[in-house]
Formats: C-alpha cells, sequence, structure tokens
C-alpha cells in the first residue's frame, strides 16, 4: 500500500472536514440540510462508486473470487469485532446492555460512509467496489446480529432485515448483474457515474465537520471508562488484530488491502440509528461515532505504516 497517497487522503480528509466545521461555525446548519447530504451520498455518490468500478474492472472469474471473499471476511470480521468488543466489555465489568453497546460501538466500522469513498480513492475503481462489498456483509450484521443484541426480547424481525435492500446494494446487484451479461454502458453512463463518484469522499467529510460545532457546544457528560474502551478497541486493537490476521491468510493482494482500511475505518454511523430505535440512546452513539471518526484521521495511517513496517 503507498503510504503517501495514504496520508495525503488524510490531510486532505482533515482540511474538508474542517471547513465543515468553519461552515457550520459561521452558518445555522439545520437538521433538513444534513438530511440533504446524507441523500446525495448514500443515494447517489455512493452507488455511483459502486457501478464506476464495476464499469471499469474486469468482471471475470478472478474478480467474482475476489467479491465472495471479502463478503465473507466482512461477515465473519464484524461479527468477530462484536464479540471481542463484548469480551472485552465483560472484563471490565460493564453488564447487560452497557456491554452490548461497547460490542457495536467497538465491532463495527464506518465502512459505507467513510470506507467506500476512501478505497475507491487509494485503489482505484475495483478498490471501490470491492469496499462496496465488505460494506454488504457488514449490513447484513447490523439488521441481524446488532438488532438482536439491542431489542430486549431478543427476537429478529425480518421487517428490519429489509433495510439491507437499500440503494448501494441495489447498485452492486444492477451492476453486476450488467458485468455478467456482457452489457457494456454509453460512454456518457461512464462519465457520469465516474463524476458523481467523486462527490462521495467530500460531501462525507463535509457532514462530519457539520456535526462538530453542535456536540462541542452540548457539552455533554462523558462516561470516560465507556468511551475509552470502545475508542481503544475499535481504532487500535481490533484492527491491529484482523490485519495481522490477514497477513497471513493466502488471498489476493487486493482483497487484504481494502480489508486493511475497512477494519480500521472509525464507528459506524448507522449505530445512531439503531441505538435510537432499538436502545433509546442515540446520544451515545453520536458521541462514539464523531470522537472515532476524528482519532481515526491519525490512528488509520498509523496502523497501516505500522502494519507494513513490522510484518
Amino acid at each position: 500500500m503507498d503510504m503517501s497517497t495514504l496520508l495525503s487522503s488524510f490531510g486532505i480528509m482533515t482540511i474538508i472536514i474542517l471547513l465543515g466545521f468553519i461552515i457550520a461555525r459561521k452558518y445555522k446548519v439545520t437538521a433538513e440540510s444534513k438530511q440533504l447530504l446524507i441523500i446525495i451520498i448514500i443515494h447517489i455518490a455512493v452507488p455511483s462508486i459502486i457501478l464506476n468500478g464495476i464499469f471499469n474492472t474486469d468482471m471475470n472469474g478472478t474478480t467474482l473470487a475476489k467479491m465472495f471473499m471479502i463478503f465473507l471476511l466482512s461477515i465473519m470480521f464484524n461479527t468477530v469485532g462484536i464479540l471481542l468488543g463484548w469480551f472485552s466489555a465483560v472484563i471490565f465489568r460493564f453488564r447487560a446492555i452497557k456491554a452490548k453497546k461497547i460490542a457495536i460501538l467497538s465491532g463495527l466500522g464506518n465502512t459505507g460512509f467513510i470506507g467506500i469513498p476512501l478505497c475507491e480513492r487509494l485503489f482505484g475503481p475495483e478498490g471501490g467496489l470491492l469496499a462496496a462489498i465488505y460494506d454488504a456483509g457488514l449490513d447484513v450484521v447490523a439488521f441481524t446480529l446488532v438488532i438482536v443484541l439491542l431489542q430486549k426480547n431478543e427476537k429478529f424481525s425480518f421487517r428490519s432485515f429489509k433495510a439491507i435492500m437499500n440503494m448501494p446494494i441495489a447498485a452492486i446487484m444492477i451492476g453486476v448483474s450488467i458485468a455478467i451479461i456482457g452489457y457494456q454502458p454509453p460512454l456518457l453512463i461512464k462519465h457520469l457515474t465516474s463524476t458523481l463518484a467523486n462527490l462521495a469522499a467530500p460531501l462525507a467529510m463535509i457532514y462530519i465537520g457539520l456535526l462538530i460545532p453542535e456536540f462541542l457546544k452540548e457539552k455533554k457528560k462523558i462516561p470516560v471508562r465507556f468511551v475509552s474502551l470502545s475508542l481503544i478497541m475499535k481504532l487500535f486493537i481490533i484492527p491491529l488484530l484482523f490485519i495481522m490476521i490477514l497477513q497471513i491468510m493466502p488471498i489476493a493482494v487486493e482483497v487484504k488491502n481494502v480489508v486493511s482500511i475497512q477494519v480500521s475505518m472509525p464507528t459506524f454511523m448507522l449505530a445512531t440509528v439503531l441505538f435510537a430505535k432499538y436502545a433509546n440512546d442515540e446520544e451515545t452513539a453520536v458521541m462514539i461515532t464523531i470522537y472515532s471518526t476524528i482519532l481515526s484521521l491519525i490512528t488509520v495511517p498509523l496502523i497501516v505504516y505500522a502494519t507494513s513496517l513490522f510484518l
């Protein structure tokens, strides 16, 4: 992995987050405007990354094997990540629902909102496509295991599972189907998806910057043990462990590179929605998400560099 490209990408991400922060400090940012950004990113930009990756990747047997492997790794790593988070919470004497929350916040990363645009920037169209497949595996875990953990009656609802069928997943299904039948879209469509794909990373970083001033203004009391354990597990212990495992696995280097980035991502933003719906605790998820996102600008380059240096 090219460290200069990684550091450059994170430097740009930091600057764009600061721009979002400055905008939010100078202008009133409404809930509707933030929701509009989310809609553009999730429903337009990220699907465009996926389609652009498919249109610019030779969809042969090797590529399909990489996609299948990364999907399996995603389900395995995200499930194990939750188990490791839960185990660490039990060791530090967190009980019941708090242990489950730490498990979820520690185990699942922002592989869609940040991970897909970042992998596309670092590894090109194929990287964006593989990152989207990894994110699809995370969605499966999020809307099955996570919901079971958060619900007090611990019963799984297939109605909740329907949330997996979102625009990025639809883009994967449509794009792969088009590639399999050998259809070549017009040049206009290729240029359009390529242009729209470039929106994802900047808009995602601006959105994160918009959240920071309001979060700082509220000055909520911070449960230090809860926050510290969640951040240490998510940003250091779990990614280092998984990256070391990846080094000894006989899989394609492209898969290793993408998974290394994805397991290092900060806490997933969907946690806010799931915690609000099933645990009546949106504030905890928001707090951990913002802290982990800001810290990840430092931890991800350090972890990837340390891994390439010593392993």
